[in-house]
């Protein structure tokens, strides 16, 4: 028998398990045979309580392992920060990428600001400029004009034809300076409620262009807020706790 925890962020649904368990049982989470679902599973390996690091991994619900989960930790962050160990400051450890968490009037995640690259892709007759970023996972950023397009599926599953599943792919709609409205399809995934690091790539793409340091992040699966301080891109936003099991 062991401890889980069920916990949601912006539509994403999360499973946490404190044990790194062989594939073969985490077959059994996913595929429902135990009536526990998620769309990511977030391994703690192992907790070093003296230097506050969390060492992590995360399993897409087909089992292929995630490079990044901004909303996964951001929603262990608040667990360990408010619900466990009620410290200020946490480390994550994903697979030597540390990413930093801190508790204040709400909970912080802390990114390195991305680099933005601008390339121009060609699909058939049409050429896209588009955003590149590397977040620990890949994304390339669309900015557009109608959000509720029936086009976008078409160019991400054009994009994926072309260029193989490698990428996050998410499409930016800037209705007020500081609104946005972003729909991400994700790698090995497809479209999904929200994604924390194609949220924070999507919006470093356009910080430089106002004078702005908070956005608010409006997906499919609800809102969030990105700040920007000194070299750091910052998620937070509201994390809701569903129950802790026991298997």
């Amino acid at each position: 028998m062991f401890k889980f925890v069920k916990i949601h962020a912006c539509g994403n649904d999360f499973v946490v398990i404190f044990k790194n368990k062989k594939k073969i049982f985490l077959k059994k989470i996913l595929y429902k045979k135990i009536n526990l679902y998620c769309d990511q599973l977030l391994i703690v390996k192992n907790i070093n309580f003296k230097n506050n690091i969390i060492n992590i991994k995360i399993f897409n619900n087909n089992l292929l392992e995630a490079k990044n989960c901004g909303n996964g930790i951001r929603c262990l962050a608040w667990y360990f920060l408010v619900k466990k160990y009620k410290k200020n400051i946490l480390t994550f450890n994903l697979n030597n990428n540390f990413i930093y968490s801190l508790k204040n009037k709400n909970i912080y995640t802390f990114y390195k600001i991305p680099k933005i690259k601008i390339i121009y892709i060609k699909i058939k007759k049409n050429f896209f400029k588009i955003f590149f970023v590397n977040l620990i996972n890949l994304h390339l950023i669309f900015l557009i004009k109608n959000i509720n397009s029936s086009l976008l599926k078409n160019i991400s599953e054009k994009i994926i034809f072309y260029f193989g599943d490698k990428y996050n792919i998410e499409f930016l709609q800037i209705t007020k300076i500081n609104n946005i409205f972003i729909r991400i399809f994700e790698r090995n995934v497809g479209e999904t409620y929200s994604c924390g690091s194609g949220i924070i790539s999507a919006v470093s793409c356009i910080f430089n262009f106002f004078f702005l340091n908070n956005f608010k992040i409006n997906s499919i699966g609800g809102f969030c807020f990105i700040k920007f301080i000194k070299k750091f891109v910052i998620i937070y936003g509201k994390v809701e706790f569903c129950y802790i099991g026991y298997i």
